[in-house]
């Protein structure tokens, strides 16, 4: 970064306007800031420092504090700073909160802190980038790669703050380097290998606690006792699966036999069936044979079902014509009178219309008067309208004045509402910041309270474990020796009675002796075999218990110390973040959510709209106004000219209608009468012509009906002759026994269906019966109880064989699974092994674990920071004429302090090695300008995207002897040839002797200003 131009205004000492030139010192100056004490050489390093980034160099003030109190009320204070970067030029403008001076009225209202920053393009135009205070110091953090703390330290050194780098601790010269190196990358392959290795750490264990459980599930302890146990296992699977196939094969002759004796017996109970149903349809006969007859006679009636259904219909139709008959006579009597009662009342109605035609010529006179009643009506609504329009503009006129003075009102209210709007709103970011490291820390408390719980449960079922294990040991123990003593009592008197059985003389069978001079007695305790067996079966089971407790131990044993290891870890994380008590956090984030909710709920773009809109409603209104003022004229006239039209019309109407409302109602009257009568004479001919048409029609369907009765009477006659004729020839003696021998279609079907499905039944029974007779002649009934009871048995031992061979077949099955899968998991081991003998090594080497304990980033700008270092020894020397030389410090920090760019100084008089923070004031303003300028050279020369092209040193040569003075001096002359800009704030006279450029600050009872020595 290099320098253009500085303008400040009310800002520090200066009351007024100062700029600074830096482009008239040329290219790379050497220049010097000098004036009296107070006169605000500093300021001016705060006025760039707050510029950049909004705080002073020394932070000690903040930007509303730094308002000149000589600077008038309606004086802006304001920061504006040209500079040069990557040969691009950028201005930035800054002011602080600060209170100024109102644009109407007395008083002051307070400004808002704002910011913005523009690039200045080589075509004259300007590109804005930010126009905020927050973004405007992000854009500056991503232009000049430093905040602003590492900005003091590396490009200033402030008045009092030149120690800060040079004793800085490991730690913080970390963050510097990094940033100023851009060396993220190495801290990033850190953390990346430090995930990797923990991630394959997990996985292993994880591993190792499957491979545990699967020897668990089997209950063996090793994986050779797994592999006996499957030897041992196979042998009995194959004798088990063939003793099974044996006995199966046994079982199905055995039911194949029972198959045949339950079919012939089937037979038997089938022959016996159908001679039931024989027995059963026999006595079904007579009945059938009834239904037969009842059939036929029911075909006989159906032949004489035409003529006695032809004269039913004849005397039906009839009936139905005599009925006609009689009600259309009615009809016709009711049609004549009807009918002579219509022409009586036509004739009167046509009488009375004849008055219509003079009653017309009154309603025409009425109309014409009724219409200038209208048209005086019309003229008088007119008149008032036009009056009511001029009041009304009037005092249209009056609210769009007071419009105008409340919209001016408003709009100022609206624009000082969006400057407190943009002051607040630049406080969200850093709020949700704060907010993200406590909802973080939140977390981490959370997860260790969880882990609180988490341990007491760990260990409560630890302690319960371990207790039932002992109580399984002390179980075992006592079984082994109860088992013992039992099996040595049962052993004694086995001796015993052999020794009963001795004689002198015979060798004894146990040592061959023929001598037995101490026999075998029997003990106390008589023990049988069973008694030890039992014993030794009780303590296989308490071993068992004991083994299985051992597991259980051994399990959770691992689970609480992996647990006590990552609550550890834990516990370190929180201590080294100093990280508050949840309940402090949970406060803090509910304040900062309300606070957040607050801030972003403000809308400075909507207040803009509005303002925009106010300012459109403001000009549209006063246009409004405008034209109105024209539109009252025009309405004062038209009201004149409606008066005079009323005056007109009330001299041309009749005096003997004072009121339209007479005119109207007489002309209702004479317009109702004539309707009345034309609606008389209209409805009684509709009435005639229709009693007219219904007579006509009477008359014709009265002689159609007795047409029609005659047709009838003539057919009842012949259909009577022919069903008498039919009836006289058929089997039936009269008219009842026809009736009652019919019978429906769907009853006589149903009949027919019965007749034949009892006829089938019998065909299909009788030959079942004689082909069962034939099969089952010389055939005896069997005897299956004692078939069954032999596939019974046969049964029973086919199940014992299969649950046999079953039980070995899934202990065989279980085992080589577990088998199969420990070749797997140690295979996947072997691997994870394998891998994290890289990784594991690679993390502990980069993150500092071993050796040194210096982690690669560390090592990385270690190897930089001997490139400062060198630089930095080159002029150290020289300024100190020999005696001090910079060095890393190698030795390793205490405990778990960070270390590896902590610094040391060689000091040539002694020989010895000793701390930088043992220099004196002169000595530690050599080294840290040293330093300063060392690391300037390095960062140019890698090229880290960070440009220390200007470099500003605030007091420290007045703790300088003449000869140190003039040896600082043209070091600084040295760096100022290769391309440095360097500016020297000091009050030390040798300095304004030996440097020709110079921004002299000069003081005064109204405040200080700046010139330019070129």
């Amino acid at each position: 970064m290099r320098p253009i131009q500085l303008t400040l205004q009310a800002f520090g000492p200066f009351a007024t306007q100062q700029i600074i030139d830096f482009s008239q010192f040329g290219h790379a100056p050497l220049f010097l800031i000098n004036g009296p004490t107070g006169a605000g050489k500093s300021s001016i390093l705060d006025a760039i420092c707050y510029a950049l980034y909004g705080e002073t160099t020394g932070s000690e003030r903040s930007g509303d504090q730094m308002r000149c109190d000589y600077a008038p009320n309606s004086l802006l204070t304001e920061v504006q700073f040209i500079f040069e970067l990557n040969q691009r030029r950028f201005m930035i403008t800054r002011s602080p909160d600060q209170e100024v001076a109102k644009q109407r009225g007395e008083g002051t209202t307070k400004k808002n802190h704002a910011a913005s920053l523009v690039e200045r393009l080589d075509s004259g135009e300007e590109k804005l980038i930010a126009h905020r205070p927050t973004p405007v110091s992000k854009a500056m953090l991503q232009l000049i790669g430093l905040d602003v703390k590492q900005f003091r330290q590396v490009m200033v050194i402030p008045q009092g703050k030149f120690r800060e780098l040079l004793i800085a601790n490991s730690k913080e010269r970390e963050q510097i380097f990094g940033q100023l190196f851009q060396t993220q990358i190495y801290a990033q392959i850190e953390r990346e290998l430090l995930e990797r290795a923990s991630d394959i750490r997990k996985r292993k264990e994880q591993f190792d606690h499957q491979i545990k459980g699967a020897l668990d599930v089997t209950s063996l302890s090793s994986e050779e006792a797994l592999q006996a146990e499957i030897l041992t296992i196979q042998p009995l699977v194959q004798q088990s699966e063939q003793a099974y196939q044996i006995s199966q094969k046994q079982l199905e002759a055995l039911k194949q036999q029972w198959n045949e004796v339950q079919e012939l017996q089937k037979q038997f109970s089938q022959q016996t069936q159908l001679e039931i149903e024989k027995t059963a349809m026999l006595a079904q006969q007579p009945e059938i044979e009834a239904m037969r007859k009842r059939l036929q006679q029911a075909q006989k009636a159906a032949r004489l079902d035409l003529p006695y259904q032809q004269h039913c219909e004849a005397q039906r139709q009839l009936d139905l014509a005599k009925q006609a008959q009689v009600a259309k006579q009615q009809a016709f009597s009711l049609a004549e009178k009807q009918l002579e009662e219509a022409t009586l009342a036509y004739q009167q109605a046509a009488k009375s219309a004849e008055q219509v035609e003079p009653l017309s010529q009154q309603r025409y006179q009425l109309e014409g008067i009724g219409k200038k009643f209208a048209a005086l009506e019309e003229q008088k609504k007119l008149h008032h309208k036009a009056k009511q329009q001029y009041v009304a503009a009037q005092k249209s006129i009056e609210q769009v004045q007071l419009k105008v003075q409340t919209l001016e009102t408003q709009l100022h209210v609206q624009r000082e509402q969006l400057d407190t709007v943009y002051q607040r709103k630049g406080r969200l970011e850093a709020k949700l910041l704060t907010q993200a490291q406590v909802n973080d820390h939140i977390a981490l408390r959370r997860k260790q309270s969880a882990f609180v719980q988490q341990k007491q449960e760990k260990t409560e079922q630890f302690k319960l474990v371990e207790s039932g294990y002992q109580a399984a040991q002390t179980d075992a123990k006592l079984a082994r020796r109860q088992a013992d003593h039992l099996e040595l009592c049962w052993h004694t008197n086995q001796a015993a009675e052999l020794a009963q059985r001795l004689n002198d003389g015979e060798a004894c069978p146990v040592c061959g002796s023929q001598t037995h001079p101490n026999i075998a007695q029997f003990s106390g305790d008589v023990v049988t075999k069973e008694q030890v067996r039992q014993a030794r079966d009780g303590q296989k089971k308490a071993e068992a218990s004991e083994v299985e407790w051992l597991k259980q131990y051994q399990q959770v044993k691992s689970e609480l110390s992996y647990f006590e290891k990552e609550w550890q870890q834990l516990a370190e994380l929180i201590a080294d973040k100093q990280i508050a008590d949840l309940t402090v956090l949970q406060e803090q984030d509910k304040q900062l959510t309300q606070e957040i909710e607050q801030l972003s709920q403000l809308n400075p773009q909507q207040l803009e709209v509005k303002i925009t809109q106010l300012e459109q409603e403001l000009r549209t209104t006063q246009a409004q106004a405008e034209q109105q003022k024209s539109a009252l004229e025009h309405l004062k006239q038209l009201e004149i000219e409606a008066h005079t039209q009323v005056t007109s019309l009330q001299a041309e109407i009749s005096s003997d209608f004072t009121h339209v409302d007479q005119v109207r109602e007489q002309y209702s009257a004479v317009h109702q009468q004539i309707q009345t009568l034309q609606q008389a004479e209209q409805l009684a001919r509709t009435h005639l012509t229709q009693m007219q048409t219904q007579y006509s029609a009477a008359q014709s369907s009265l002689i159609g009906t007795n047409e029609q009765c005659t047709r009838w009477t003539k057919a009842w006659q012949r259909t009577l002759q022919e069903w008498q004729v039919a009836l006289s020839q058929s089997p039936f003696d009269s008219q009842e026994h026809y009736l009652q021998a019919r019978i429906d279609d769907a009853s006589i079907s149903t009949i027919e269906g019965d007749i034949r499905q009892f006829e089938h039944r019998w065909s299909t029974l009788q030959g079942k019966l004689e082909s069962l007779q034939q099969t089952l002649a010389n055939k005896q009934p069997p005897q299956s109880a004692e078939i069954q009871a032999r596939i019974d048995l046969q049964e029973s031992e086919v199940s014992a064989k299969l649950k046999t061979f079953t039980q070995h077949r899934s202990r065989l099955d279980s085992l080589q699974q577990v088998s199969e899968k420990l070749v797997r998991l140690y295979e996947q081991n072997a691997a994870l092994e394998k891998e994290y003998q890289i990784y594991g090594t690679l993390s502990d080497i980069a993150n500092g674990r071993t050796g040194a304990k210096v982690s690669l980033h560390r090592f990385v700008l270690g190897v930089l920071l001997e490139d400062v270092l060198l630089q930095a020894s080159q002029r150290l020397q020289r300024m100190s004429k020999g005696r001090y030389w910079l060095k890393r410090k190698e030795e390793r920090a205490k405990g778990n302090a960070g270390s590896g760019l902590d610094l040391m100084v060689e000091d040539a008089y002694t020989g010895k090695w000793r701390d930088v923070a043992t220099l004196s004031g002169g000595e530690s303003f050599m080294a840290a300008l040293s330093l300063a300028l060392g690391l300037s050279d390095v960062v140019q020369s890698y090229s880290g995207g960070i440009h220390l092209e200007t470099l500003f040193i605030d007091e420290g040569f007045g703790s300088l002897d003449p000869e140190s003075l003039d040896l600082a001096i043209q070091t600084l002359i040295d760096l100022q040839q290769g391309g440095r800009c360097i500016g020297i704030i000091s009050h030390v006279a040798e300095l304004k002797e030996q440097i020709a450029l110079r921004l002299d600050v000069e003081t005064s009872v109204r405040g200080s200003n700046i010139k330019l020595i070129v």
